[in-house]
């Protein structure tokens, strides 16, 4: 009697399984990732363009860039704008949750600034 080499139907099913639940997992997480250095692209041109400017000035920035980037996890209203060191600094904190499937989700916590 020959000893079996290799996977056998239930194995290739399993690592299957796997594959695509790993694959799932990954589609679910770019288009967060894409939107957080959208984010950081925006701030690093608000952080040239907003020298001297108002806080008003620099949210209205803000909702153009993001209108444009179709940035949709923070609002002009989220910026927390400060002066330090003559320097306009524009940062914002936020989180996004991504369902999986059923009781399963995936949280995502963001800090950008411009000091960075």
């Amino acid at each position: 009697m020959r000893k079996q080499k290799g996977l056998g139907i239930v194995g290739i099913f399993l690592v299957l399984v796997l594959l695509v639940g790993g694959a799932i997992v990954v589609m679910k997480c770019v288009p967060v990732y894409l939107e957080y250095f959208a984010i950081k692209r925006t701030f690093s041109v608000l952080s040239t363009e907003a020298k001297g400017a108002s806080t008003r000035e620099v949210k209205e920035k803000f909702r153009a860039r993001a209108q444009i980037d179709d940035i949709k996890s923070i609002t002009a209203d989220d910026l927390e704008i400060s002066k330090e060191g003559g320097e306009t600094v524009v940062s914002a904190a936020y989180q996004v949750v991504i369902p999986l499937f059923s009781h399963i989700s995936l949280l995502f916590d963001f800090k950008v600034s411009t000091q960075e």
